[in-house]
């Protein structure tokens, strides 16, 4: 019987351990982390499928193959999906809306030196990232309305800040 899990996170303070809901309710969990994100020194978080749910400490080596991270600051996000793609073999992909934006890109900061280049339609507020994160806790992955970019990891994506 699974004790803990399945989903555990990354806080944009760096701390490591278990979405469980004890202390609020996992949405509203979820919008408190991604408020956090502040594109000055607290920049990411992430969810991810721990692989070892029966274990009561969980560190970033217990990933699995697929995630959902956000990078940013609570005002100007941008999220990103790991899922298998259509061979199977995971996949990182930028989350956008699909909307037609044209070709205007916006810098999100990932750290003190880099940063981002993302369309207009990947950028989201934190309770916009938040109802995508609930969204991915009780499904496991990501859908329409949803499209998603994907990333050619050969290549860096950041940017000097």
């Amino acid at each position: 019987m699974t004790r803990y899990g399945p989903y555990a996170e990354t806080t944009p303070r760096g701390q490591t351990g278990w979405l469980d809901g004890a202390r609020r309710p996992l949405p509203d969990h979820l919008r408190l982390m991604l408020g956090h994100l502040d594109g000055v020194g607290k920049y990411t978080y992430s969810i991810w499928r721990a692989t070892n749910p029966d274990s009561i400490i969980v560190t970033r080596k217990d990933a699995g193959d697929t995630f959902l991270q956000a990078a940013g600051s609570a005002s100007a996000m941008t999220l990103e999906i790991r899922k298998p793609g259509s061979d199977g073999k995971g996949r990182l992909y930028t989350v956008g809306r699909g909307a037609a934006t044209g070709e205007t890109t916006i810098l999100i900061p990932i750290n003190d030196e880099r940063a981002v280049r993302v369309f207009a339609d990947e950028v989201f507020f934190a309770d916009e990232a938040a109802a995508i994160f609930t969204q991915y806790c009780e499904t496991g992955t990501l859908a329409e309305p949803f499209v998603f970019r994907e990333l050619d990891l050969s290549r860096d994506h950041s940017v000097a800040r």
